[in-house]
């Protein structure tokens, strides 16, 4: 969680250029959210959340308690990427 970029950090790099630093899922229902910023004194972050198909998808800001308390879980094994990587990863794990 450390490495993980302050708010704002990397605002100028590409969405398609942010490293993805955890991935966070509610795998039942497909939803998940992949953290590139996090701001460690509210516990915020911004990232990209899939509620379950790409049209239900978009860059935002999460709570990390919101996701935890609606049953999100942490994806241990995650290992950072860029998100187009990460993107290609969870497409190929659908199949």
């Amino acid at each position: 969680m450390e490495n993980i970029p302050k708010l704002y950090e990397t605002e100028q790099t590409k969405a398609q250029d942010k490293i993805i630093y955890q991935k966070y899922e509610i795998s039942a229902i497909g939803f998940y959210w992949l953290i590139a910023e996090l701001d460690r004194k509210t516990n915020t972050a911004f990232g990209y959340a899939n509620l379950h198909d790409d049209f239900n998808a978009e860059w935002g800001y999460i709570s990390i308690e919101e996701l935890l308390d609606n049953g999100a879980q942490l994806v241990q094994d995650w290992k950072p990427c860029k998100f187009n990587e990460a993107m290609n990863m969870i497409k190929e794990n659908k199949a």
